[in-house]
C-alpha cells in the first residue's frame, strides 16, 4: 500500500483523480444511442437552440420547453459545435462536472480534514455505481451537483479562513446552480447555511456580515438575472410562468408524472446511490455524530440531512434529487474506514449484508427480463454482473488486509457501473424503437399522432409536426408516402380505417408506450 500512499501524495494526483474520473463518467458514451425520455429531450432542446441560433429561448420540437434553465443547453451546444451533433457531444459536460465533483470534493476535504480521508471520499464517489450512470446522462443534474457542492464547501472554507476568493466561489456557484436547475440551487445551500450557523453557535451580525449577502446577491443577479429577464421578454413570460410555478413550486407540492412515494424514500436513494460502499453508512453516521464538535464534521450532517429532509417532504420524488447528498455521504464513510483499516471485526456484519446485495445484483438483471420483454436481448450480457459479487467474494478473502480489502470492494463498483455503461447501456440502446425505424423515415415527411418518442427530432434533426384525428386523412392525401408515428394505445383509441397499416412496431425502452409507425397500405405493400 506504500505504493498507493506515494500516489496520493503526488503533486500531481488531483489531476490524475480528474483525468480518471472524466474516463470512468465518459466511457461507452459514443456507444449508447439517447433513448432515455429526459435525454432526448434535453439533447434535442439544445440541438434546436443551436440550429436556430437561439441562447435565450429553450424549445423542444418547436415548442417553448419551461422544464429546465439554459446552462446544460450552452454547454450542449457548444459541445455539438466541436464534435457535431451525436450522443457523446451532448453527455460529454455531463462527465466534465462529474469529474470536477470529484476533484472538488477531494480537494476542500483535504484542506478540512487529512489526505486519507479526502482520498476515501473520492473512492467512494468514484465507486457509486449510481453516479456513474448518473454522470453518463445528457441531464442538467450533473452541472446541479457540481455546483451545489462546491457553493456548499466554498461556503466552509469562506467561513472558517475568512478569504474573500472563496465567497466569490460560492455565490458564483450558486448562481451557476440556478442557471442549471432553479432557485434551489440558492434556497437548500442558504438553509444549510443557517442551519450550519445556528448549531455552531455562530449566529451573530457579525458572522451574517462576513458573509457579505449584498455583495453576494450583486454576483448572484448579475450572473442570472440577464437571461431571465431577457427571456422573459422574448417569450412574454411564458417560461418564466411555466418554469417557476410548474416545475418548481407545482413539483414540489404536488406529485408530478407518477414520481411520489413514502416519506423516506430518498434516504433510501441515497443508501441504495452510495453502493457498494453504502452498507457501512449507517454506522459511518453514528461515528460521525460522535465527531460532531468539529465544524466540518457538523456542516457534512447539516447538509446531508438537510438534503435528505427538503426532498422527503417533496410530493415529487425522484433518484436523481438526492444526489447532492452523495458527497457528504461518501465523506462519512471515508470518516469512518480511516479509523478501521486495521480493524475487520467491526465491518464484518456490514460487509455480509453488501455479499448479499451483490448477489441481488445479477439476480435482480435476469428477473428484470421477464417484466419487460425488450430486455430480452441482451440477456446473455446480464452474465458479465457476476463480476460484482465474484469480486466482493475475492475482497472478502483479503480481510485480514482490510485496506486491500475495501479497494478491491471499490473497484468492483466502478467494474459494474463499467459494464452498466459500456456493455448493457450500448446493447439495450440499439433494441431502441427510434434507432430501429430510422431507415423507414429518411427522406419521408413525418408527423405524429398526440404521443411520440421524444427521441426523433434528436435523430431526425427536424420538428415532427403534430396531427389531430381528422388532419390524419389530410396528411396522407398531401404526402402519400408519409410517415405517422404515435403508440399502439393512441392508434388504437384512434380507430383508424382499414387503408393504414402499421409498418413498425416496438416497446420504447424503460418506458411503457409502445411506438408504432404508420403508413398507407400501399406503401406498406
Amino acid at each position: 500500500m506504500k505504493t498507493l500512499q506515494k500516489l496520493v501524495e503526488h503533486t500531481l494526483f488531483p489531476l490524475y483523480l480528474f483525468v480518471f474520473a472524466l474516463g470512468l463518467f465518459s466511457f461507452g458514451s459514443w456507444d449508447t444511442s439517447i433513448f432515455i425520455l429526459d435525454e432526448a429531450k434535453n439533447a434535442g432542446c439544445a440541438r434546436e437552440m443551436l440550429e436556430n441560433n437561439s441562447w435565450l429561448v429553450p424549445s423542444f420540437n418547436s415548442v417553448l420547453r419551461t422544464d429546465k434553465p439554459p446552462l446544460h443547453y450552452f454547454f450542449m451546444m457548444l459541445s455539438y459545435s466541436v464534435f457535431g451533433v451525436n450522443p457523446f457531444a451532448a453527455r460529454l459536460f455531463s462527465a466534465v462536472f462529474g469529474a470536477l465533483t470529484i476533484l472538488v470534493s477531494f480537494q476542500y476535504i483535504r484542506r478540512f480534514c487529512d489526505l486519507p480521508t479526502a482520498f476515501w471520499t473520492a473512492f467512494v464517489l468514484l465507486s457509486s455505481i449510481h453516479l456513474a450512470i448518473q454522470f453518463h446522462l445528457a441531464v442538467p443534474d450533473p452541472y446541479l451537483v457540481f455546483f451545489f457542492t462546491w457553493s456548499l464547501l466554498a461556503f466552509f472554507s469562506a467561513f472558517k479562513t475568512g478569504r474573500n476568493r472563496e465567497l466569490v466561489f460560492m455565490y458564483v456557484a450558486m448562481a451557476c446552480g440556478i442557471l442549471s436547475k432553479g432557485p434551489v440551487a440558492i434556497l437548500l445551500p442558504g438553509l444549510i447555511f443557517l442551519l450550519f450557523l445556528i448549531f455552531s453557535r455562530n449566529f451573530t451580525w457579525k458572522a451574517i456580515r462576513s458573509l457579505r449577502p449584498l455583495w453576494g446577491l450583486a454576483i448572484v443577479l448579475g450572473i442570472t438575472f440577464p437571461w431571465f429577464f431577457l427571456n422573459g421578454l422574448q417569450t412574454d413570460w411564458e417560461w418564466t410562468r411555466g418554469f417557476f410555478l410548474k416545475h418548481n413550486l407545482h413539483r414540489f407540492s404536488y406529485t408530478m408524472e407518477g414520481h411520489d412515494g413514502f416519506f423516506l424514500v430518498p434516504l433510501l436513494y441515497v443508501f441504495l446511490g452510495l453502493l457498494p460502499f453504502a452498507v457501512f453508512l449507517p454506522q459511518a453516521i453514528v461515528y460521525a455524530f460522535k465527531k460532531r464538535e468539529n465544524d466540518f464534521v457538523l456542516f457534512a450532517l447539516i447538509a446531508a440531512i438537510s438534503i435528505v429532509a427538503f426532498f422527503s417532504v417533496s410530493q415529487t420524488k425522484l433518484p436523481n434529487y438526492t444526489v447532492p447528498a452523495y458527497p457528504f455521504g461518501a465523506f462519512f464513510i471515508a470518516l469512518f474506514i480511516t479509523q478501521k483499516l486495521r480493524e475487520f471485526k467491526s465491518l464484518r456484519t456490514s460487509y455480509v449484508v453488501l455479499l448479499f446485495f451483490g448477489i441481488l445484483l445479477p439476480i435482480g438483471g435476469f428477473i428484470s427480463i421477464k417484466f419487460d420483454s425488450s430486455l430480452a436481448p441482451v440477456k446473455e450480457s446480464y452474465a458479465w454482473l457476476l463480476a460484482f459479487p465474484i469480486l466482493l467474494v475475492l475482497a472478502w478473502f483479503f480481510r485480514k488486509q482490510v485496506q486491500k480489502m475495501l479497494l478491491i470492494t471499490g473497484f468492483s463498483g466502478i467494474v459494474t457501473a463499467l459494464i452498466f455503461v459500456g456493455v448493457l447501456a450500448p446493447k439495450l440502446s440499439h433494441q431502441n424503437p427510434v434507432l430501429q425505424s430510422l431507415d423507414l423515415l429518411k427522406d419521408r415527411e413525418v408527423a405524429y399522432f398526440e404521443k411520440f418518442n421524444p427521441a426523433y427530432p434528436f435523430y431526425l434533426e427536424k420538428t415532427i409536426h403534430p396531427l389531430e384525428k381528422e388532419e390524419i386523412g389530410a396528411f396522407f392525401q398531401e404526402y402519400p408516402d408519409g410517415i405517422l408515428i404515435s403508440t399502439r394505445k393512441r392508434i388504437q383509441q384512434a380507430n383508424l380505417g382499414p387503408e393504414y397499416e402499421i409498418i413498425y412496431e416496438g416497446k420504447d425502452l424503460f418506458e411503457s408506450p409502445t411506438t408504432v409507425l404508420i403508413a398507407l397500405k400501399k406503401l406498406a405493400d
